[in-house]
């Protein structure tokens, strides 16, 4: 799998190299930069070009080299420390697997999650196609030039209910010189980087390699990850296009929840293993930007996007010894009704043969599998993706009416197909928790039971757009906007993996089908310069997200699936739109040698329709169901003080998120009465912390010395499960990570820095679990948690070569 995707695209990348001789390239290091930007691209591909200012929402820009700066070691983690509403929650247990809160709506790698944010990598969705799920670990990191986090707006298309987040990558019109970094760090953490960039004439190229093992605090859990990308460009005075290339593979070990029980004997255990994600990932974008006229322009893309995913999730099971006959598997079925408690309607497939044979479990062999084994499952999956589309865009700058406007219009088209097998192994469960597979492959016949599928999902989504902008006087910008999205969803099942019952007839429900939503959103703002420093700014906006094919292949009861693994028959679901409405201040001061940037905003979204996650009562699946109308509302602050040889900053955000209509659920959570829980209305949303506090800062003791610290503080938080609020909250936490630079020459800077400084116990996600369901251990306590990383130290080394001057042509863009 791993060279069909990668041979090709290396050599696309490594044709960036005979572009322009070897140059040296140098830049001020440090440990935290705050930079202003005053620009930013309006649309999902940008290029349009329009003053922050008169963007009438709490946008927040990042600089790539800031995202750096504090060395965090993954894409989530460094924007979440430098946003307020933003937050990132780590339920597998993986640094680069951790998925994203933005103001309660989330954003996440693992399949099965609702998902509430459009992501983009230069004008390219990268949402996947099977369930809009947002693997990060793909994401060039050290290749960013800048970070756009939007709140609600329309333009962005799908999902993007809470927001959108736009990466846009370096080039070697933005990034000239060669740079090498290096880094080890505590539980066997080794990490390196490369980058160059260079200018010849109206030519340009950049590459950036890079590449990290984590042997993971905890069992089970160790990760490889490698990205590599470049970039070609071409500018003049009339244009500007880019070609480039992204190849990433990773290997990541996700250890998941872990019973409290389990973890106060040992800090890093696992309950079941192994559970391990192997993504694959090749994207190539071509992007242009072209002056029509001195009033028009046009931007466009087109791309084509590969992804690979192999997925292996050790879990316990409800399928055990018959109670009557031990040397058989039964499905343990008492909550089904109508249904015997020990149910034999239970197959497995040779792994020989590949016949379909009796349900024999293997005798408990002790001196192999030690004493108290029990049997498990092991979901397996495999993903094939191919995605494929492109955006035109105009952009309009004329005066209406002898006032400043800026008009945009656009029309962009998407296109996924993804090839899903999805199936269950038994395996053996002993004493280390380890689960080891026997090959024999299973599925019941019993109704909500344990299918496997082989399907293809087809998606085609269409978007409508435009946006204007327009000075109605010299302080008061008003703008309006719509999009128009249109999603097809085609469904087609391919039958089982084996032969299903004696009579020939399928063991589940087909899950071929075609789905069609559209919506019509739009939006609308103001901004007002009160003074030349600070701007007012209010809107109101609308956006949706369709069903995926994994939600609508998911969504029945009676047929429930493990998320990560299998699909099955849906009754249809409804899209989910999400009505915004917020107000700020923002801004921009200068005193005494000192730079001050600030916002302070507050909003509400309202959702219809949102699609809710739920366990079924066999352990470890689920499905999707409406849930109904939720709230998410809330206060920003935001704050940044520079000067020559210091810098502090602040965030804080508080977040209500609550079910605002009274909704039955199937739970996990023991209060659950029947697998049922009554949600009320004010109940509040499960893994959002209320309050988030992030601050921190840098000095510079001498010159070439600086010291840094961030914060972090964290409130409580619902269990997932618990969304009748009947338990305490999760506990909330604060920690300290501390970091030094020093610049030893002017082309070497050498780091370190300490994470969770004082040894923080922590979490950032938990959840419950049947304590019965591996008898030897003797659990009683029903709550699991992702225990967070301890005390952490790292260092590194980085070298840095300046370029040559070159000159750069200057555009409107």
């Amino acid at each position: 799998m791993k060279n069909k995707i990668g041979v090709g695209l290396l050599i696309g990348t490594a044709s960036i190299l005979a572009l322009a001789p070897r140059a040296a390239f140098a830049q001020e290091g440090g440990t935290t930069q705050l930079e202003d930007i005053d620009v930013i691209g309006t649309t999902p591909i940008g290029g349009d070009g329009l003053n922050i200012d008169k963007i009438p929402g709490n946008v927040r820009s990042i600089k790539g080299d800031a995202l750096r700066s504090s060395d965090y070691a993954t894409v989530q983690e460094g924007v979440a420390q430098q946003s307020p509403s933003l937050h990132s929650s780590d339920v597998t247990g993986n640094p680069f697997n951790k998925e994203i809160f933005f103001r309660g709506f989330q954003s996440s790698p693992t399949v099965g999650v609702p998902q509430g944010l459009a992501v983009y990598q230069n004008g390219v969705r990268i949402n996947e196609a099977l369930g809009d799920s947002v693997n990060y670990d793909l994401i060039p990191s050290v290749a960013i030039d800048r970070t756009d986090i939007w709140t609600n707006n329309p333009v962005f298309g799908l999902n993007a209910l809470g927001g959108a987040i736009s990466f846009q990558t370096k080039n070697g019109f933005t990034y000239q010189g060669l740079e090498f970094e290096t880094q080890m760090g505590s539980f066997g953490r080794y990490q390196g980087s490369a980058q160059w960039g260079v200018q010849k004439g109206p030519w340009a190229g950049y590459i950036a390699i890079e590449g990290a093992r984590d042997g993971g605090w905890r069992d089970f859990s160790e990760s490889n990850n490698k990205k590599v990308f470049g970039d070609v460009g071409y500018k003049s005075d009339k244009a500007e296009i880019h070609l480039n290339v992204t190849y990433a593979d990773s290997k990541l070990g996700v250890v998941g929840p872990t019973p409290f029980q389990l973890l106060d004997q040992r800090r890093r255990a696992v309950y079941t293993g192994d559970q391990i994600n192997e993504n694959e990932m090749g994207m190539v974008n071509l992007q242009g930007k072209f002056e029509v006229t001195d009033a028009w322009s046009i931007q466009a893309n087109a791309y084509y996007r590969k992804f690979n995913r192999d997925g292996v999730d050790g879990n316990d099971t409800d399928v055990g010894p018959c109670e009557n006959n031990p040397k058989f598997l039964c499905l343990e079925a008492e909550e089904f009704p109508g249904v015997d408690d020990d149910d034999r309607r239970l197959w497995v497939r040779d792994p020989v043969t590949g016949k379909r044979v009796r349900n024999r479990w293997f005798p408990n062999d002790e001196s192999k599998f030690g004493p108290g084994s029990t049997p498990g499952s092991i979901e397996r999956s495999r993903v094939r993706a191919d995605q494929a589309g492109g955006t035109f865009q105009a952009t309009n700058e004329s005066e209406f009416f002898g006032r400043k406007n800026h008009f945009v219009f656009g029309v962009s088209y998407d296109y996924g197909k993804t090839d899903f097998k999805g199936w269950s192994e038994i395996c053996i469960i002993p004493g280390n928790l380890q689960c080891i597979g026997t090959g024999q492959q299973y599925y019941t016949q019993i109704p909500g039971g344990i299918t496997p599928v082989d399907i293809t999902g087809t998606n085609h989504y269409v978007g409508l757009y435009a946006t204007d902008t327009l000075d109605l006087t010299d302080r008061l910008s008003a703008t309006l906007g719509a999009r128009w999205n249109y999603a097809q969803i085609q469904i087609a099942d391919h039958g089982e993996l084996f032969p299903i019952k004696p009579n020939g007839q399928r063991a589940g429900p087909g899950l071929d089908g075609t789905h069609e939503f559209n919506r019509f959103n739009p939006m609308g703002g103001l901004t007002y310069k009160i003074t030349p420093d600070i701007t007012a700014f209010g809107s109101y906006s609308e956006s949706n997200r369709a069903p995926t094919p994994l939600e609508l292949g998911c969504a029945n009861p009676n047929v429930p699936c493990p998320l990560e693994a299998t699909l099955v028959s849906d009754p249809p679901l409804k899209q989910v739109v999400t009505r915004t409405g917020e107000a700020g201040f923002r801004g921009k001061h200068e005193f005494s040698g000192a730079l001050v940037n600030w916002s302070a905003a507050v909003y509400r979204a309202e959702n219809k329709n949102d699609i809710v996650n739920v366990p079924s009562a066999i352990t470890g699946r689920g499905y999707f169901v409406d849930g109904g109308k939720t709230r998410r509302q809330g206060v920003e602050l935001s704050g940044q003080l520079s000067a020559e040889r210091w810098a502090i900053y602040a965030n804080y955000s508080y977040i209500d998120a609550t079910f605002r209509k009274g909704v039955r659920l199937n739970s996990n959570s023991p209060a659950a009465k029947g697998g049922v829980i009554q949600v009320s209305r004010g109940d509040k949303l499960t893994g959002i912390p209320d309050h988030q506090l992030k601050f921190g800062g840098a000095f510079k003791v001498t010159p070439k010395w600086s010291v840094g610290a961030d914060v972090l503080v964290m409130s409580g938080q619902r269990y997932v499960g618990d969304e009748s609020n009947q338990f305490p909250k999760l506990p909330g936490y604060g920690i300290v990570n501390v970091n030094t630079s020093f610049q030893a020459t002017e082309q070497l800077r050498v780091f370190g820095g300490i994470k969770n400084l004082f040894d923080k116990k922590y979490a950032t996600y938990g959840t419950f679990f049947e304590t019965d369901d591996i008898g030897f251990l003797n659990l009683t306590d029903p709550r699991s948690i992702t225990p967070a990383r301890p005390i952490t130290f790292y260092g590194g080394i980085n070298m840095k070569f300046a370029a040559e001057a070159a000159p750069v042509l200057v555009t409107k863009y």
